[in-house]
């Protein structure tokens, strides 16, 4: 699953999940009394109902929009190309039927009075081809891992709607009757009885075997990591005391409130520094190292409840069997023999994988998996079509520098192809958007087959990124292009954004280019980050940002003197898209409603308390006071965040009167040498007065404690 679903959990991905917990699910999968689902190989999507009106959703952005329409999927471009979007838009035109057969209160029964909630779906059939061929076309809504968007923390929330579910089951056989000339049918996934275990030295072992990993009892998984990795950070960095190597461990395990590495590393040397910090980049290997026993033994137990299962969806099972076989049997030998870019990177896929298969006899059924949930928990349990898929994906499609070894017989060379989707992804404020960022949306259209933009979560002058988001969609739809997703990030870092977003699974064998533009030195901080890009981006390619910089055309405009327009109540044309000029009212009513809720221009009125305390301590001589006031952060904040601002400020001006300080005495005490401009070493020199900061420093906490901070 990908998108909204995000990745279906094994049992050893849950990190809160106790030995005693897993033995007791194992157990009860090996007699049979796990309820589950087939876990189908088609595409996914989530669909609603809201406004009077059939809904889709790819990913949390269309959730948060409400979703899409017919027309939003048809002016959609897919990763998968046109057939890729047939396959959605068919199956979505049957959904629209089959939902527009209930009635209004069956509607809000289902999917809730404002239209909350969205249903985990999966497309599958030979318009919708992945591994597995199935016969019919199909539009499966699954039984479990349904939806919501919760605005107010910007999340997608699982659903625990039980009680919508049965109401669905009891309507869904009409949507059959609905649908009767649709290519798609409309079902409830089908429910999959898994195998039997009668041999209980075949459970005592896998039990056995996971026990031999020191994984037991109340321990959780992420109480035997830490119990794994804290002997190997003591013997591997000797150097970290307690309290850091267990600060290292939680930062390795992602625990919340962890620490980052430069924080842990802060006043060590330099070279240490970055061994620990490799270290922990190295997390995810190791860790995955430490899970691979565990993982090993439930999947030899997986193949047996799964062994020789039929899928609901298939007529003749045997013959699909056979033919993923053969199909298997060749990849692994044309991967066997591959010599071209990236052999060793492909040798270690085929390692991996044939420790799970062995050998691609042991393929004997065609369902994919079986999904089933524990504790209000989602999990899968797959058998040997996981390696299976990552064979046949390696060998059609290629991984990383490794190409698509299909291609390479049909053209008998080692080429690698540039056929993968380039998607540009533009982080930033739109706070608010004007005619300069459409034009760089424009511009990157033509570099890439997909522009994505990721507005920061943070409020800026009171304007929210809800706000934001709602003024830039209304441009691209004004404008009349396509292929644009706009979204709210999860990070207020446009590095940490583009990071996220291009390390999501749906992003893998994609090119990427994070937009810069040439205004302001924008594209040399893009290049800046751009090395981390390539070494955390590991789904993606990156390309060079420079390489596609955006050029502004003519006046360069910024979002500050659009909202210094529109507070001093001026004509904000200038500021808009041609297309949109005829909402400048529509537009100004949205960014003045959010400047006057609850925001007092604090800071401002603060910063000429400063400058009013500076300018009577001036006239009463007891110091010399520079007219030139630092301007401390934008006005408009309210006064929490205005006061939290200018502590911030204090203390920046006492580190870097601490660092003034040190450097002077430091040249004082400094060894002997030749002079130098400030006049010959070893004379005391006379320390430069920063009567600014000083004063400004001094002000600051003067007021900060008639306020009482």
């Amino acid at each position: 699953m990908g998108g909204v679903a995000g990745h279906l959990a094994h049992l050893y991905d849950n990190r809160n999940l106790t030995y005693n917990k897993m033995a007791e699910i194992l157990q009860k999968a090996a007699n049979g009394e796990l309820i589950g689902t087939e876990k189908t190989d088609g595409y996914n999507i989530y669909l609603g109902f809201v406004d009077g009106r059939a809904r889709a959703a790819r990913n949390k952005g269309d959730m948060s929009r409400g979703g899409m329409t017919m027309e939003d999927l048809v002016n959609r471009e897919f990763r998968g190309g046109e057939k890729s979007k047939k396959a959605y838009t068919t199956a979505f035109a049957a959904y629209e039927k089959a939902v527009n057969s209930l009635s209004d209160e069956e509607k809000a029964q289902i999917f809730g009075p404002a239209g909350e909630i969205f249903y985990n779906t999966e497309i599958q059939g030979p318009i919708a081809p992945n591994v597995v061929n199935y016969d019919e076309n199909i539009l499966s809504i699954h039984y479990m891992g349904h939806k919501k968007y919760n605005k107010d923390a910007n999340t997608l929330e699982l659903v625990d709607n039980e009680e919508q579910s049965k109401y669905l089951d009891s309507v869904v056989d009409r949507f059959e009757q609905a649908t009767a000339n649709e290519p798609f049918s409309v079902r409830r996934t089908a429910f999959l009885d898994l195998n039997r275990i009668t041999d209980e030295q075949l459970i005592n072992n896998v039990l056995d075997k996971i026990q031999a990993t020191g994984y037991s009892g109340s321990m959780t998984i992420n109480d035997y990591l830490e119990s794994k990795l804290y002997p190997m950070v003591e013997k591997d960095l000797p150097r970290l005391d307690e309290n850091k190597r267990q600060l290292l461990i939680d930062r390795m395990l992602g625990k919340a409130g962890a620490p980052t590495t430069p924080q842990i590393t802060k006043g060590m040397p330099k070279e240490d520094k970055q061994v620990i910090s490799q270290y922990n980049k190295n997390s995810k290997f190791i860790i995955k190292k430490l899970i691979e026993p565990i993982e090993l033994a439930i999947h030899d137990l997986a193949v047996e409840l799964l062994r020789g299962l039929k899928s609901a969806y298939i007529l003749d099972n045997r013959k699909e069997v056979d033919r993923l076989k053969e199909e298997t049997a060749g990849a692994i030998k044309a991967i066997q023999s591959y010599e071209g870019e990236g052999k060793d990177a492909a040798q270690d896929i085929l390692v991996k994988q044939l420790a799970k298969l062995k050998h691609h006899d042991n393929i004997d059924t065609v369902v994919e998996g079986f999904v089933f949930q524990h504790d209000g928990q989602m999990y899968k349990f797959t058998g040997n079509f996981a390696p299976m898929n990552q064979l046949l994906g390696l060998f059609n499609y290629g991984r990383g520098k490794v190409p698509s070894m299909v291609k390479e017989a049909l053209l008998g060379q080692n080429e690698v192809y540039n056929d993968k989707e380039i998607v540009a992804i533009l982080p930033g404020k739109y706070k608010p958007a004007h005619r300069g960022h459409l034009d760089m949306i424009r511009h990157y259209l033509e570099h890439a087959d997909r522009v994505v933009v990721l507005i920061s979560p943070k409020e800026k002058d009171g304007i929210t990124a809800d706000v934001a988001e709602r003024i830039l969609q209304m441009y691209v739809n004004d404008a009349g292009l396509t292929n644009v997703d706009i979204e709210i990030a999860q990070y207020p870092s446009p590095v940490q954004s583009a990071i996220e977003y291009g390390n999501n699974p749906e992003m893998k064998g994609t090119k990427i280019i994070v937009g810069a533009s040439t205004k302001g030195g924008d594209a040399v901080d893009r290049a800046r980050f751009f090395k981390n890009l390539i070494k955390y981006v590991v789904q993606a390619e990156v390309l060079n940002p420079l390489d596609y910089a955006f050029e502004p055309v003519g006046e360069v405009l910024h979002a500050t003197d659009f909202i210094k327009a529109l507070k001093k109540n001026k004509d904000i044309d200038h500021f808009l898209p041609a297309g949109s000029k005829d909402k400048a009212d529509i537009i100004a009513d949205m960014i003045k409603e959010k400047l006057q809720e609850g925001t007092q221009h604090f800071l401002g009125i603060f910063r000429g308390l400063v400058e009013e305390i500076l300018t009577e301590t001036s006239k009463a001589g007891k110091k010399r006071v520079s007219k030139k006031i630092p301007k401390l952060k934008d006005e408009g904040y309210p006064q929490e965040q205005a006061i939290a601002i200018a502590m911030e400020e204090r203390d920046k001006l006492e580190e870097e009167e601490e660092l003034e300080e040190t450097t002077v005495a430091g040249a004082v005490a400094g060894p002997a040498g030749p002079a130098g401009p400030a006049g010959p070493v070893g004379k005391p020199q006379r320390r430069q007065r920063k009567t600014t900061k000083e004063e400004v420093n001094e002000a600051l906490n003067y007021l900060l404690q008639k306020l009482g901070v």
